[in-house]
């Protein structure tokens, strides 16, 4: 074997078997390829050896007097998931062998064992369980975006939820975050883990809408090797994976009723089975689920479990839309200007003018953080001044990008209840409309508000309060 693919299988392994011919030649044979062996010669002193080294494989025979290899990696799986293993059947034997397939095996081989045959498989098992660690460990030492950034807005709206999450996060409990598409639901689930004591555990969420129905199973639960068309090695799923730390299941309203009976035994006791598989095994995982959909009335139309809604909205966050909350917007726009910027450092643009904010502030916003967010990236990256002025909103981009909503640019006149304006800021919004009617020509809204063009660029310089 050269040499960089022996360090690459260097690992801690365990041989199981009574014979002790078959063990020492097992051992004989990866102790030269510089793996470190265990052996055990029964099921129960094997179980003492994985809770006191936690070996990175397991090879072991399946017919054993007392504890069978079946049941030894039932043991295994259920308290150090994850661990591949390997196990040795006779020819006589293949349907203990299919069956250790269905229970999670990573592969079997049949005696008299081919040694080179036998140090592939296990160089193979090595191989996938480094990558799903690697993952995993890039799960949680590189959280999403969300997870780093800090709720932003000072007004009395985000006050109220900021004290609402730091409540919430001093608990277990389930959570319901609920709110309309472009709130942020990510966002404030990810603020209730990073506060609460589960913070240095894993933070795993997953869309359930955005996952095929019958993937969306395996992918949450787990499948065992063979389970279905495709499944060529076992997977132990995202709340295995989420053990210990947060589980974020958006859009929850989307999933299927046959999914929701499953994951209300989770909420319930803490039980996860894979699919295909006849086992279970336990999980400490928080849930938060996230949705911009009514559930009381999906549980009236039958659409969702009305059991697993009162095991969901434990702990209920509500994060109000944009609109409710005008007074944080000035500083959203620049904090995503400084985001746009980062991401385009060549753009010119630099700042936002306050005809601009203006307009931003009265919009109405139906998609929320999320569309002034991408209105500023759009601004930032096809503007060509270092101040953003309305025409840089309303001028069109390349034919494949998408325009600014029209709500961005709706005139922003005076509410019923308002103080009444004056001259000046009424005529600023008449320019303000005019500008945007004309696709941001500055000559076209001149002609049309029967003004000359040095007067829509003083118009535009002028404070309107």
């Amino acid at each position: 074997m050269p040499t960089e693919d022996r360090a690459r299988t260097h690992s801690h392994t365990l041989i199981v078997d009574d014979d002790e011919g078959t063990r020492d030649m097992l051992a004989t044979l990866f102790a030269s390829e510089g793996h470190r062996c265990e052996v055990a010669a029964d099921g129960h002193t094997a179980l003492e050896v994985v809770d006191r080294l936690a070996p990175d494989v397991v090879i072991c025979d399946v017919r054993m007097d007392g504890m069978s290899g079946l049941d030894l990696m039932d043991q295994v799986n259920q308290r150090h998931p994850g661990i591949p293993f390997i196990v040795i059947t006779g020819l006589t034997d293949i349907r203990n062998a299919v069956d250790a397939m269905k229970r999670g095996a990573f592969e079997y081989v049949t005696k008299p064992c081919d040694p080179n045959s036998l140090l592939r498989i296990v160089s193979g098992a090595l191989d996938q369980r480094r990558r799903r660690e690697d993952q995993y460990a890039g799960r949680r030492a590189r959280p999403p975006a969300a997870y780093r950034a800090e709720i932003l807005g000072g007004g009395v709206a985000m006050q109220q939820l900021r004290s609402r999450i730091a409540k919430v996060a001093a608990s277990s409990a389930a959570v319901l975050v609920t709110g309309e598409t472009g709130v942020g639901k990510e966002l404030v689930a990810c603020a209730i883990h990073a506060q609460g004591p589960r913070r240095d555990q894993p933070f795993v969420p997953v869309n359930t809408s955005a996952i095929p129905p019958d993937l969306l199973e395996g992918e949450v639960f787990g499948h065992v090797r063979g389970a279905f068309s495709g499944a060529l090695h076992s997977r132990k799923g995202l709340l295995t994976e989420a053990d210990g730390g947060t589980l974020l299941l958006d859009e929850i309203g989307d999933m299927p009723l046959g999914l929701q009976a499953k994951l209300l035994r989770v909420l319930q006791l803490g039980e996860v089975r894979p699919v295909g598989s006849d086992r279970t095994h336990q999980v400490d995982v928080r849930v938060i689920a996230a949705t911009h959909r009514d559930l009381p009335a999906l549980v009236d139309q039958g659409r969702f479990r009305e059991d697993l809604y009162f095991r969901l909205n434990v702990l209920p966050v509500a994060v109000p839309p944009l609109r409710e909350r005008r007074e944080d917007i000035p500083a959203l726009a620049e904090h995503f200007l400084a985001e746009a910027r980062r991401r385009t450092p060549q753009s010119p643009v630099k700042s936002i003018g306050p005809d601009v904010l203006h307009m931003l502030e009265n919009a109405s916003w139906p998609g929320n953080v999320r569309e002034l967010a991408n209105i500023i990236e759009r601004a930032v990256v096809f503007g060509r001044d270092a101040m953003l002025e309305v025409d840089c909103l309303s001028s069109s981009p390349p034919s494949d990008a998408p325009v600014v909503p029209s709500s961005a640019l709706a005139p922003p006149w005076p509410s019923a209840g308002e103080r009444p304006w004056t001259m000046r800021r009424l005529n600023h919004a008449y320019m303000q409309w005019v500008l945007a009617q004309t696709g941001g020509d500055k000559k076209r809204a001149a002609e049309i508000m029967g003004i000359d063009l040095s007067t829509l660029y003083r118009r535009q310089r002028e404070r309107t309060d």
